[in-house]
């Protein structure tokens, strides 16, 4: 690969949302990529030099921040919702908020979902000869966990 290539729409895309503190896995799922094409994008020297560039510009912190405030958020809503001493108009506002907002979020887990069956699915189709990557993609293989069974204070494997 060229080290001297612009990076791509979807790339630019992934690049934004993990400076905010998105999962690799979840920037996946929005993207509709595999995590592992996450992870190789992140190799890439402009892929990476993008990234510092808004992570030590600050931008970074401040999204966490706005994460942070987007949950305080939800469970106002939330308190709100629930609160009966609250005029209704007000807990209608907040259901309606809450609900507009459940499709995009539906939308998401929905992919997110798609992503880990394909996953779950390839892994039981390579059987042992299954591996997984880490962060910095180095590949490991995937071992299945033996079963234990105990029967009056005696495990067998």
């Amino acid at each position: 690969m060229k080290n001297d290539r612009s990076l791509k729409a979807r790339q630019l895309n992934a690049v934004q949302l993990l400076a905010v503190g998105t999962p690799a896995y979840q920037v996946a799922a929005k993207l509709e990529v595999s995590t592992m094409t996450i992870y190789r994008w992140q190799k890439l020297p402009e892929f990476e030099a993008k990234l510092n560039a808004i992570a030590s510009s600050g931008l970074e912190e401040i999204a966490k921040k706005m994460n942070a405030t987007a949950l305080t958020a939800v469970e106002t809503l939330q308190e709100i919702m629930c609160d009966l001493r609250e005029p209704s108009s007000s807990r209608m506002k907040a259901a309606i908020g809450v609900l507009g907002a459940m499709s995009s979020v539906n939308s998401a887990l929905e992919r997110s979902l798609k992503h880990r069956v394909a996953d779950f699915d390839l892994n039981n189709r390579l059987g042992d000869r299954a591996f997984t990557y880490d962060a910095d993609c180095n590949r490991y293989p995937t071992f299945i966990e033996p079963t234990v069974e105990c029967h009056d204070g005696v495990c067998v494997i």
